[in-house]
C-alpha cells in the first residue's frame, strides 16, 4: 500500500493513486498535502492528474476551479461538490 493517510474516502484515495508518479519524494499523501509546495509538482502535472480525474469520474472540473485548487483534500472536495450537481 502506499503512503496514504488513512480516510474512508475513495476519492481520496483513487486521487492519491494518481497522483503517486508525481509524488517524487514519497511524501506521506494528506488532504492537506499542497501540490505546489510540498509535491513540488509543475503545474503541467497537476494538469495531467487533473484530466485523469476527469476521465475516471466522467466530469468536467471548470478551469477557475482548477486554478484556486492547492491540496488534494481542496480537490477531493471539488470533485464531490461537481459529482452532487
Amino acid at each position: 500500500m502506499s503512503a496514504i493517510q488513512e480516510d474512508n474516502d475513495l476519492v481520496f484515495h483513487k486521487i492519491c493513486s494518481l497522483i503517486e508518479p508525481i509524488n517524487q519524494k514519497g511524501l506521506k499523501l494528506t488532504r492537506e498535502t499542497d501540490f505546489i509546495a510540498d509535491l513540488e509538482a509543475e503545474s503541467v502535472a497537476v494538469l495531467d492528474v487533473v484530466m485523469e480525474i476527469e476521465d475516471n469520474y466522467d466530469i468536467s472540473i471548470p478551469m477557475n476551479v482548477i486554478s484556486e485548487i492547492k491540496t488534494i483534500g481542496e480537490l477531493v472536495d471539488a470533485i464531490h461538490e461537481i459529482k452532487k450537481q
